[in-house]
């Protein structure tokens, strides 16, 4: 008999994390520890957890969660987050992820989420489950020696990571609703992310310092999460867990305390930004490189006049987009007639402006990629000269999206 891809019991929650360890290369003197945070600390799901079993075993995993997306304007839509995705190596190429992610995408749909987030481990998989990437992140080192910056001016705490978390909350939120991509952090994340819970016989997922700043009314409108190492004399490096600000006062100040920390002449921070600010606080900008830049957030539409009607748009326009779907969930072609002061988005029988696939529709979405580079490419066509421009100006945002978590 083939797998059968169905939702794992609790009494298989075991089996089913050690096929996510083993994909992802863990050891497994760590399944059972494992398997045991996840049902008592994590609880998931089982409705939006799917299996793929032989003979009783998991062969293969997927889980979805929950997300609130932000998008262009500071609004937010529902989003359905893939996770967990594995196959076991001894199960490749029977339709195991076709079966398990076309599952989680027809549930995603039934429950009228408007997209389908992911973070991909590699590029080549999921442009053919109508998935396109939708924000970048970078990695940035700076020579704290030679960049010079200047002293914090405001008020800077060291906190406890126990006392962190209450703090941090209020100022993540405001946050995440700054810039396109950002997404809430659910409860059950919150004390695993800052090392508070974790699995028996495995390290916190962070063991650092922690420090917030406060606005002059003494609110925290930001915090630092960061680690260190330490060698013999100065030569160290301090590496950047995560720094949210709220506040631009606050995102100087947390990036000066970071690159005036005593013994340290390397800073490095991971999964940031494209359009970081950082060289701009910097006596020479010179010595802040972006050492690393990769596609991050993955973005599936599911249903287009929800997903676009449900963000702002910077600049007036109507353009008719004849969206390709194999899968079905976003093909047709619908009108698009959007500015200012909001957006209409409705199924047409007029001749399409541009013709693209749903992956385009993806990248594009959150303002991350233009339309007009992914034409270049043959991924979208003109039919209507001047409606690529019009798309990209509609579909543009002001900053670099960004997603703040990873899931």
């Amino acid at each position: 008999m083939p797998p059968e891809i169905r939702h794992p019991t609790v009494d298989e929650a075991a089996d089913f994390l050690r096929t996510v360890n083993t994909s992802y290369l863990e050891p497994e003197s760590k399944d059972a520890g494992r398997a045991r945070f996840w049902l008592d600390h994590v609880r998931p799901d089982l409705d939006r957890t799917w299996g793929a079993f032989d003979r009783g075993r998991a062969v293969g995993t997927l889980r979805s969660l929950p997300f609130e997306l932000t998008v262009s304007g500071g609004r937010t839509v529902p989003a359905d987050g893939i996770s967990m995705v594995s196959v076991a190596a001894t199960h490749r190429r029977r339709g195991l992820l076709t079966g398990m992610i076309g599952t989680a995408l027809a549930a995603a749909a039934g429950r009228g989420d408007p997209v389908s987030i992911l973070i991909a481990s590699e590029w080549r998989i999921y442009g053919r489950y109508g998935f396109g990437p939708a924000t970048e992140a970078a990695e940035w080192k700076v020579d704290t020696f030679r960049a010079g910056a200047p002293s914090p001016v405001g008020e800077l705490e060291y906190v406890p990571a126990a006392e962190l978390r209450p703090l941090a909350q209020p100022a993540y939120d405001r946050m995440r609703r700054q810039r396109a991509g950002g997404l809430d952090r659910p409860e059950l994340r919150w004390d695993r992310d800052f090392g508070l819970v974790h699995a028996e016989g495995a390290d916190p997922d962070w063991d650092g310092r922690a420090v917030v700043h406060r606005d002059p009314a003494g609110d925290v409108d930001g915090y630092l999460r960061y680690h260190s190492s330490w060698g013999p004399g100065t030569d160290n490096t301090l590496t950047v867990d995560e720094l949210v600000a709220a506040t631009d006062g606050a995102y100087a100040d947390l990036w000066r305390f970071a690159l005036s920390v005593d013994l340290v002449t390397q800073v490095v921070a991971r999964s940031r930004p494209v359009d970081e600010p950082l060289p701009w606080l910097l006596g020479d900008g010179r010595f802040a490189h972006q050492t690393d830049r990769y596609d991050k957030l993955w973005l599936r539409v599911l249903d287009v006049p929800a997903a676009l009607t449900a963000r702002d748009y910077l600049a007036p326009g109507r353009v008719v987009l004849e969206v390709v779907d194999k899968a079905g969930y976003a093909a047709g072609r619908f009108a698009l007639d959007a500015g200012p002061d909001g957006a209409s988005c409705e199924p047409t029988t007029a001749s399409a402006d541009l013709t693209l696939p749903v992956t385009a529709l993806g990248s594009a979405y959150l303002g991350g990629h233009r339309l007009g580079a992914l034409a270049v490419a043959g991924l979208v066509d003109e039919h209507t000269p001047g409606a690529l421009r019009t798309a990209d100006r509609l579909l543009g945002t002001d900053r670099a999206p960004w997603s703040t978590l990873h899931f």
